[in-house]
């Protein structure tokens, strides 16, 4: 019994870092632009030539 409350605890943490990280996952471009720059990756400087956003470093 105590060893399925560890597992349980365990499993709960997991999940709630996994999910703390995943809601702060930011772009380059979003990095760059609380820098107050412009993003420099190849990429997305290609892209907004384009008038787009780089579909790589910024996923749906």
């Amino acid at each position: 019994m105590k060893s399925m409350k560890s597992l349980t605890v365990i499993l709960s943490a997991l999940v709630l870092l996994g999910s703390l990280s995943m809601a702060s996952a930011e772009s380059c471009c979003d990095k760059a632009k609380a820098k107050g720059q412009a993003c420099a990756h190849k990429c997305c400087v290609e892209a907004k030539k384009d008038g787009k956003v780089c579909e790589k470093c910024n996923p749906k």
